[in-house]
């Protein structure tokens, strides 16, 4: 039960628990001002029956004593009112040597003649005249307990209570308010830095000189320190891997090339005409040739995919479906697609259909017969990115395959040019996103992350 109700507290808002924690500051100090009052009204007690005792009781032992010799118990009880006049003294009386009541001020619990013996709830003051011990005035003092201090400042305290909570929430509102927009200006430059929303980083302009101020201030400046690091990083990255592709695209095309040229060098005579039945078989390399070198060329153009009006990619799903339909067919492939539509991505139709031809194509290559092909293209979890997903069953791929798969003129077909997937990954890569894939038990899934615009 108590460490519920600690959690329900640890649950609250920064606001309510300085609220609650200076409540509880002020009730404390209030009790203990109960404590120093009711020590205060016990001092002022014994000063009061000290100065009944030397005044009025000292002062008047000559009238006191003939009131006693003469029996003349009403002017003894006159006497008796005065000193219980004080709002301190409950009551009192006077009894004799042999503890009788001889007089009494509260007449309903006390009678004459009836033997004393609450010696316990009453100050016993002896009174002695001329050496002849007369008898004792008895002093019943009014208690003053936490309980009755709290009755008699009840009032007093829930006002007291009430104005504490509400300044409390006073100066919960105005400091904490202050310190919570500081925490949370920090929060959001910490989200946009992670997002890499750079322009979103606020320098905060507050009058504050205090640690969360120079905390901000620190972090700030090292999130600007980190954006220059990082852009300086993925630039540096940026030429590296174009150098990187650019050297394994020459190589492996050099490869190419090479291996195309061989069979030439074979087939035609340095100082006779090739054979005619060799014909066909030149000429086919020769076209061959000719495909590389202008798949070749068209890595080298610019990257022409964006598009200023962002389009819907259900469609191009659809007619990419429609157009390897005779291929579904022979090896009796079912596809199974799901597209949202309240999105739209930053590519050119081109770009699209390429992606989709090309992601497609492989997997139905790849797939066991009569098996199944899931496709789906939905907004990401990601923001600003959709999500588009290829999934087949067929042999899983090996290492050798995974660690080449992007790379130019890598394929295991045996009339594959080895561009599809590279073309694929530099669509992808330039406009923003990146691609994930994975192939284990018998499938392989790409996921492609995709900018978008949302449709409002």
């Amino acid at each position: 039960m108590i460490q519920k109700f600690l959690n329900y507290l640890f649950s609250l808002s920064v606001q309510i628990k300085l609220a609650i924690l200076i409540f509880f500051v002020a009730l404390s100090i209030s009790s203990v001002s109960i404590l120093i009052n009711i020590d205060i009204h016990k001092n002022h007690t014994n000063e009061i029956i000290d100065e009944l005792i030397k005044t009025n009781i000292n002062s008047n032992k000559a009238f006191v004593s003939e009131f006693i010799l003469t029996h003349n118990q009403w002017e003894l009880y006159k006497f008796l009112k005065t000193l219980s006049a004080s709002t301190l003294i409950e009551s009192c009386g006077f009894i004799n040597k042999e503890n009788s009541i001889v007089a009494h001020t509260d007449t309903e619990h006390y009678r004459i003649g009836d033997n004393f013996t609450e010696f316990e709830s009453y100050n016993i003051v002896p009174f002695v005249q001329d050496g002849v011990m007369f008898g004792s005035f008895i002093l019943k003092v009014q208690n003053q307990t936490i309980a009755g201090v709290i009755k008699d400042t009840f009032l007093i305290q829930v006002i007291l209570l009430i104005m504490v909570a509400l300044i409390s929430l006073i100066i919960a509102n105005i400091f904490m308010g202050k310190l919570l927009k500081r925490l949370h200006l920090l929060s959001n430059n910490a989200s946009a830095m992670i997002e890499k929303r750079w322009e979103d980083i606020t320098i905060y302009k507050g009058k504050e000189n205090d640690e969360i101020t120079k905390i901000i201030e620190t972090t700030t400046q090292l999130m600007h320190e980190l954006r220059s690091s990082i852009e300086k990083e993925e630039k540096n990255a940026r030429i590296s891997h174009s150098l990187i592709i650019l050297g394994e695209i020459s190589s492996s095309f050099a490869h190419e090339i090479k291996n195309l040229l061989q069979p030439l060098k074979l087939l035609i005579p340095i100082k006779k005409l090739p054979d005619k039945e060799d014909m066909p078989i030149i000429r086919n390399a020769l076209t061959r040739i000719d495909h590389q070198v202008v798949d070749f060329l068209a890595l080298a153009k610019p990257a022409e995919f964006h598009r200023e009006t962002p389009l819907h990619v259900k469609p191009f799903v659809q007619e990419s479906i429609t157009l390897l339909k005779s291929r579904l067919f022979e090896k009796e492939l079912i596809i199974e697609s799901f597209v949202e539509e309240n999105f739209l991505v930053k590519l050119n139709a081109n770009a699209i259909e390429l992606i989709l031809i090309n992601l497609f194509n492989n997997a139905i290559d790849a797939a066991f017969h009569n098996s199944t092909i899931d496709i789906s293209w939905t907004k990401s979890d990601l923001n600003g990115l959709s999500l588009l997903c290829v999934k087949n069953e067929g042999e899983t791929m090996d290492e050798r395959t995974k660690e080449s798969l992007f790379k130019p003129f890598f394929t295991t077909k045996k009339d594959g040019s080895g561009l599809g997937l590279f073309s694929i990954y530099k669509i992808v890569y330039l406009s923003g996103g990146y691609i994930e894939f994975k192939s284990e038990e018998g499938k392989t899934q790409f996921c492609l992350y995709i900018p978008i615009e949302e449709v409002l």
